[in-house]
């Protein structure tokens, strides 16, 4: 037993340090200047590209959470972040837009409640009589 909840701290752990680094990532390619983005921006509509970033990011958070309260401080932080970056944007020659933050929080929204859902999965196959 001493085993599994030690590799479940020390993947909770990891996932921590991933959620800050995606944090890092989104905040530096947010605040490129216009033209400097990857070359993939063209191809993926940009509210898709944030729905997505911060849907992956709250999930990341919600894995480095080891309760519901820490999960949602987490997704908090990554939605004001967002909110900030949003109002840095125009600093740096780029566009302050609602709809992005509308998009963030309802990827952090949809990452949260993947994660809830793949948690309720986990919980209800432990809980099940095995044949």
């Amino acid at each position: 037993m001493f085993v599994i909840k030690n590799k479940l701290r020390t993947t909770s752990h990891i996932a921590f340090y991933l959620w800050v680094i995606g944090m890092i990532a989104l905040t530096i390619l947010s605040l490129l200047p216009p033209g400097n983005e990857p070359s993939l921006a063209g191809l993926v509509n940009d509210k898709i590209r944030h729905f997505t970033a911060y849907a992956i990011l709250a999930l990341i958070a919600c894995h480095a959470g080891r309760n519901w309260p820490e999960r949602f401080i987490l997704c908090l932080i990554s939605l004001m972040l967002s909110i900030t970056i949003e109002f840095l944007q125009p600093l740096t020659g780029r566009d302050f837009e609602v709809l992005d933050i509308v998009a963030n929080m309802s990827g952090i929204l949809a990452g949260m409640g993947m994660m809830t859902f793949l948690l309720r999965r986990r919980l209800r196959r432990r809980l099940s009589p095995r044949n």
